[in-house]
């Protein structure tokens, strides 16, 4: 199965979201706060289960920049000073992603908050 590759990326700062155009015709949007407390860095993440940090208070976190990774992942700073999550496209675009499409709209987003 070939690669799908972000085609465009805009970042809604005052609102607070990120939206991605898929070279398969498929749009994600993604909260900042999501994308923060769901950062896939190791400092987060830990390296086992049971290192894993739970994140809060990043109701209002917002993206300072995003640089793209090769070909496979972005590189997302927040206003908070975390920067070292590399995002995978394949991730983003299968397992993060936040529209009606993946059922993870709204209501997962109050799972995030502590």
């Amino acid at each position: 199965m070939p690669q799908t590759l972000p085609t465009a990326i805009r970042n809604y700062q005052a609102d607070g979201y990120l939206e991605i155009n898929w070279s398969d015709g498929h749009r994600s949007r993604y909260s900042h706060e999501h994308l923060r407390v769901q950062c896939p860095c190791a400092d987060c993440r830990g390296h086992t289960p049971e290192q894993a940090k739970v994140i809060c208070g990043k109701e209002n976190v917002r993206i300072s920049s995003i640089d793209p990774v090769g070909n496979y992942a972005l590189r997302i700073s927040f206003d908070d000073g975390h920067d070292t999550g590399l995002y995978e496209f394949s991730e983003l675009r299968h397992n993060t992603c936040q529209c009606d499409e993946h059922g993870t709209s709204d209501a997962a987003q109050e799972e995030t908050r502590c």
